[in-house]
């Protein structure tokens, strides 16, 4: 089910190939199905079959893979994304035997990584925390969500070790193959019902003085640097949104054809091409990063996400009433749209989707 892509990949030599582009129809066509009853872990298997699910591949190549997965599915790109982080985790840590246990198989996409780190950006006091104790640590807090919770083998939770604020960064990795191997006085609650991104398994996840042996620590970071490094990243534009951004303008163009709507075809050829030279401007920024200021990267990010919404928009609107539909692919993306608005949201970012400053004129090519 591939359908029009009038923005194309982003670099020639990063396209999909042939047994690639059949997985992705796979899961095009069955989106609605993700949405009502969750991604199934065959979905990951599949990934992991083609090398989708392993070590983060050269930078165009990564890029094309999050853009075609949050074309087809933004739930199905958002579970595949959560592996990344207990890779990273363990790939950086001396626990040799937990690296001997999982490296490997995490790295070949066998076994399905999630994680849990979004709280330790939020003010206030932590929530959860972990605190020293005679054989290890013990987890006391709430988690609001680990996404892909039924999908994973393995999570890497990241939690504050005390209420100082220069307490340190704990990471430790929870095997979850089986219920007998999660601490006691783990609770994960059911799904969460979403707006969007509701076939993401994403569950709370309640910590009531759970044991965790020093075996299962990956290491500790100080949360200066570790707040460095997150911001590092999430300063960047999503490649998630300009994936959004390519489906939303085949459908548009394809009802322009459709509909015989020149207006139409028109604008989605507009809107491309400010998308192109946005999409340009924004993995210019990502392999440079220290050529702009946090502000310039900041506005390139926010313009991206507000060009998602717009194209999403466009794209529903275009199909009237019968885009409200449940299951309509339109009306998902739009609300996919929303949701990257607020994944791995910074204030610089949303102060500018608030308020607009910053972002319009980042669609005009230079």
């Amino acid at each position: 089910m591939q359908g029009l892509d009038p923005l194309g990949p982003h670099a020639p030599d990063a396209a999909a190939s042939a047994e690639e582009n059949a997985v992705l129809s796979t899961i095009t066509a069955a989106a609605a199905d993700h949405e009502r009853s969750g991604v199934p872990r065959s979905v990951l298997d599949q990934l992991s079959a083609i090398g989708w699910l392993g070590p983060v591949a050269p930078a165009p190549q990564q890029r094309e893979r999050a853009e075609r997965l949050a074309m087809a599915d933004t739930a199905v790109w958002f579970c595949w994304s959560q592996h990344q982080s207990p890779l990273r985790l363990l790939q950086a840590s001396t626990n040799e035997t937990l690296k001997e246990r999982w490296l490997d198989r995490l790295a070949t996409g066998t076994a399905v990584g999630a994680t849990a780190f979004a709280h330790l950006r939020r003010p206030g006091p932590a929530n959860p925390v972990a605190s020293v104790c005679s054989d290890g640590w013990e987890l006391q807090g709430q988690l609001d969500w680990i996404t892909g919770w039924d999908l994973a083998d393995a999570v890497a939770l990241q939690v504050r070790t005390g209420q100082d604020p220069e307490a340190s960064v704990l990471a430790l990795l929870l095997d979850k193959q089986a219920q007998a191997s999660l601490p006691r006085g783990l609770t994960a609650e059911p799904p969460l019902q979403l707006m969007a991104m509701g076939g993401t398994w994403s569950r709370p996840v309640h910590l009531d003085h759970c044991p965790i042996p020093a075996s299962w620590v990956l290491g500790t970071t100080p949360i200066a640097a570790w707040t460095k490094a997150d911001q590092a990243r999430t300063r960047l534009a999503n490649p998630a949104a300009f994936g959004l951004i390519r489906a939303a303008l085949g459908d548009l163009l394809k009802q322009g054809q459709r509909r015989r709507a020149e207006g139409w075809i028109t604008t989605a050829q507009t809107l491309g091409e400010e998308a192109s030279e946005l999409r340009r401007r924004c993995y210019i920024a990502a392999d440079h990063p220290d050529s702009l200021s946090d502000k310039a990267h900041h506005n390139l990010r926010a313009a991206a996400l507000a060009m998602a919404e717009r194209c999403c928009r466009a794209a529903l609107v275009s199909h009237a009433g019968g885009a409200l539909r449940d299951g309509h692919p339109s009306g998902r993306r739009l609300r996919e749209a929303l949701f990257l608005q607020v994944q791995a949201l910074i204030t610089p970012v949303q102060d500018r989707l608030i308020t607009g400053q910053g972002t319009s004129d980042q669609f005009q090519p230079n």
